[in-house]
């Protein structure tokens, strides 16, 4: 049975990266599969080692180079390979955005697979994704198990997380544990939304709730795109055969992995945006839930000797007070 499907990756300075991605997915494709790649206004000569590489694998035919925005269908064929220039760093939602909108307009694809470009997918992931699909058919997002590092064992999630939204704590479901001993007996989990590393929707979901929120420049999108996705009926699910290796932590600004200018930027869009977040689908526990996130966090930078992190913090809770004015 055929699962068309589109794979959309967001680069931006990490085509090293991005081609590790590629290679993989090259060989896990369960066709007809199309690759978008959508750049965010990368200056490491991103474009170039990209287009390079997709040289290499399809015939000049088949590779489609697009200016963000173009939402009709461009060609009578699908190509198999898109290279979308946006014209600027979007974030994550509006990084993806012109891609799904391509996607879309194009009216032959299932699924719409995002994936982040720090991963490398086991060569089943797509195929149990897709699987996994066809036996649910409530299902509108499915998730990957995703797994710590290249060569790790320990799951980073399985398909997602749990999310309090008082404390705005998520908890990563079956975080740390074995991949062997999960595969044995995969429970049944009930998540409250998908980890945006490796999202399989159907695109459906889309054309009923609409794209991914660019209001959330870093963070949250996943929530905002789950909690708007289960309102409007479909269910959230985990593909526990679906692999997917999680390089992490340097795009996004985790510390330990990052520059402190890149980690006071992630720190600052996670802590406003978990404020849009609680303002647009909890608002009756606003001031209570930022409440618990300020003096939760600020004690966590203190603990850790993180003082650098305390203005990012104290500028979000600013513009977002600002916004509601």
């Amino acid at each position: 049975m055929s699962f068309p499907t589109c794979t959309i990756i967001i680069n931006w300075n990490g085509w090293r990266d991005t081609l590790d991605c590629l290679q993989s997915l090259i060989k896990a494709q369960l066709r007809p599969l199309t690759i978008v790649v959508c750049d965010n206004d990368s200056t490491d000569n991103s474009q170039h080692y990209i287009l390079n590489w997709a040289k290499n694998y399809f015939a000049t035919s088949q590779i489609l180079k697009l200016l963000s925005g173009i939402e009709k269908k461009s060609t009578p064929n699908v190509p198999s390979f898109v290279f979308i220039q946006n014209p600027a760093n979007l974030g994550f939602s509006g990084g993806n955005n012109p891609g799904i909108r391509w996607a879309l307009a194009q009216g032959c694809f299932d699924f719409i697979w995002m994936l982040n470009n720090d991963t490398k997918v086991h060569a089943q992931a797509l195929k149990h994704l897709a699987l996994n699909a066809q036996n649910r058919l409530k299902a509108g997002i499915i998730g990957s198990t995703i797994i710590q590092s290249i060569t790790g064992n320990k799951l980073e999630c399985a398909g997602g997380c749990w999310y309090n939204p008082v404390t705005t704590i998520f908890r990563p479901a079956l975080v740390n544990q074995a991949l062997s001993e999960v595969l044995q007996d995969p429970p049944e989990l009930r998540l409250d939304y998908i980890y945006g590393v490796s999202m399989f929707v159907r695109t459906k979901v889309f054309q009923k709730v609409g794209l991914l929120n660019e209001e959330h420049f870093l963070f949250y999108e996943e929530l905002d795109f789950c909690a708007r996705s289960r309102k409007a009926g479909f269910d959230l699910a985990w593909s526990p055969q679906s692999i997917v290796f999680h390089k992490g932590g340097a795009s996004i600004g985790r510390p330990g992995f990052a520059k402190r200018e890149k980690i006071i930027l992630a720190n600052y869009h996670e802590n406003l945006s978990t404020l849009l977040f609680t303002k647009n689908f909890y608002p009756q526990i606003l001031p209570l839930a930022m409440f618990c996130r300020f003096f939760g966090k600020l004690s966590a930078v203190i603990r850790r000797g993180e003082w650098y992190l305390i203005k990012p913090l104290v500028k979000a809770y600013i513009d977002f007070s600002r916004s509601l004015l």
